[in-house]
């Protein structure tokens, strides 16, 4: 056993101290009342010197090997105009050597004063023979020029995927603009990245995240290039010393489809990762699109008259959710607009126990979606930090009155629902505290009447990340039986937010 001193509550400037066991884990707090507080002088104490301590964050829906990777790319957030876009690839392609991929990401035409995408003439005139492609900031859309076209072996007679599109023009030509499921199969047409690149990713993506306070995090869509080796990575990234703590939702095509992950390799896998750094949690489906990229699955039309996209049709949602369900997995579904959020409800409700799956996004609820979502007691979780980072893009698609109605963060937490903060990075920075600002002080042109408590906030990145994913009672809070992940604040960061001047797992401090 051994003492923590010199540390302060943040909720109510009482000192405090943490005793911990040898595994790392707290054993029993004291307060400065309690007539238990530890000598400062004793010799199993580490004096903090009353510093503000928190949990550690804990970021339940993100995607940390992509993450990892994308600090390889050409980051296009700064750019506004079509011409920014184009100078910034033509001087990464001037760096590139040979003619490998030249990836960007977070391009956005909703930043364009025209709103119109870019065309694909317009990269190939940078490079006809390298493969360019432009991911789209809400991850599901990009744009390619040609070569990469034809690398993916899209030709001009190549028809859509199920869903996903290819956009063409009013002559049928190719824009080179995918949306969904043909966006996909453009990206994973790309060469794939090895072990060591991805056990590189991983651990950098950790030391990113624990910087900001992070002491968990969850990949929420495992399997994109080769779910076996992905396996591997996280597992070999734990064993080296990730930062955070890992979890997993696995996609679900990589696991049951019919071509999924063999049984006897899955279970050699699983069973060799330490569930306390790194775990599958569940399987993920993706039930509609994005709204940036109009193929959000709504009720009420985009600007140009589509209702967005269904990725499956609703009795296969059905069947793919039951089969994993009945296969013992909890099913984490991405569903952003109101239409789609309805035939994940149908879908939950038809298996056994509706309270294991997670509604992700749930950015356009109604009323009676909450009623429904109450009765099914299914998790909810939502990314704050959209509202601050994606305002333009929802104002410019969905319009002013129902942009504002956007995350209903209160009206979800009024009517019970269990509700976690997460980031979804990296479509956006990530970063904790820009998502708690946005909870508590809703950006402007979002229903104020949606805020939540800065108390409920910090718990959504904390506590009820734990609970949503199954780590409930050992993370998330500084209380008995927890493992003892905490950052340090010089200040009350209720007060004055910022980044932590420590992060500690399992009693060890792992940033300077």
């Amino acid at each position: 056993m051994s003492w923590l001193t010199g540390l302060r509550d943040p909720w109510t400037e009482e000192a405090m101290a943490l005793e911990l066991d040898s595994e790392g884990r707290i054993a029993r707090i004291a307060r400065l009342t309690d007539g238990a507080f530890p000598s400062r002088g004793a010799s199993e104490c580490t004096d903090l010197g009353g510093q503000y301590v928190l949990p550690g964050f804990i970021d339940s829906h993100c995607h940390i090997l992509p993450m990892g990777l994308d600090f390889q790319k050409l980051h296009l957030g700064v750019c506004t105009s079509p011409d920014e876009v184009l100078d910034a690839v033509q001087q990464r392609h001037a760096d590139l050597p040979g003619n490998e991929w030249l990836h960007a990401v977070h391009y956005d035409q909703t930043k364009f004063a025209s709103g119109e995408h870019l065309h694909r003439s317009q990269l190939d005139a940078i490079s006809p023979d390298r493969p360019i492609l432009l991911r789209h900031v809400n991850g599901h859309a990009s744009v390619a020029n040609t070569a990469a076209l034809v690398a993916a072996g899209v030709t001009p007679a190549t028809e859509d995927p199920k869903g996903g599109t290819l956009v063409r023009d009013a002559s049928g030509e190719l824009t080179g603009v995918l949306l969904e499921r043909a966006h996909e199969a453009v990206t994973q047409s790309a060469p794939e990245p090895t072990l060591s690149q991805m056990v590189e990713a991983i651990l950098e993506a950790g030391v990113r995240m624990s910087q900001l306070g992070i002491t968990a995090a969850t990949d929420m869509m495992t399997g994109r290039w080769n779910l076996a080796r992905e396996l591997e990575a996280y597992h070999l990234a734990a064993e080296q010393g990730c930062r955070v703590r890992l979890r997993m939702y696995v996609q679900w095509a990589t696991r049951l489809g019919p071509r999924g992950l063999a049984e006897d390799r899955w279970s050699e896998l699983i069973s060799a990762m330490k569930p306390e750094l790194c775990a599958v949690l569940g399987l993920k489906i993706f039930a509609d699109g994005a709204i940036g990229s109009a193929t959000a699955a709504v009720y009420e039309p985009f600007p140009d008259g589509s209702l967005g996209t269904l990725i499956y049709e609703p009795d296969r949602l059905n069947q793919m959710v039951l089969q994993a369900a009945e296969a013992g997995y909890a099913v984490a579904i991405h569903s952003i607009g109101d239409r789609s959020t309805d035939l994940v409800m149908d879908a939950f409700a038809a298996t056994s126990d509706t309270t294991r799956h997670r509604l992700e996004h749930a950015m356009i609820l109604s009323d009676a979606q909450l009623d429904r979502l109450r009765q099914l007691d299914c998790r909810v979780t939502m990314q704050p930090e959209f509202l601050l980072r994606f305002g333009h893009s929802y104002r410019r698609q969905l319009g002013p009155e129902r942009a504002f109605r956007l995350k209903r963060m209160r009206s979800v937490l009024d009517a019970g629902l269990r509700l976690s903060l997460s980031s979804d990075r990296p479509i956006v920075a990530g970063d904790p505290w820009d998502g708690i600002r946005s909870a508590v002080q809703r950006p402007e042109g979002f229903d104020p009447a949606e805020a939540l408590t800065w108390a409920e906030a910090v718990g959504g990145y904390t506590r009820a990340g734990a609970e949503a994913n199954d780590d409930a009672g050992t993370q998330g809070e500084l209380a008995p039986g927890c493992w003892a992940d905490f950052q340090l604040y010089a200040e009350n960061p209720l007060q004055r937010p910022s980044h932590p001047q420590q992060v500690w797992r399992a009693g060890k401090r792992i940033t300077s």
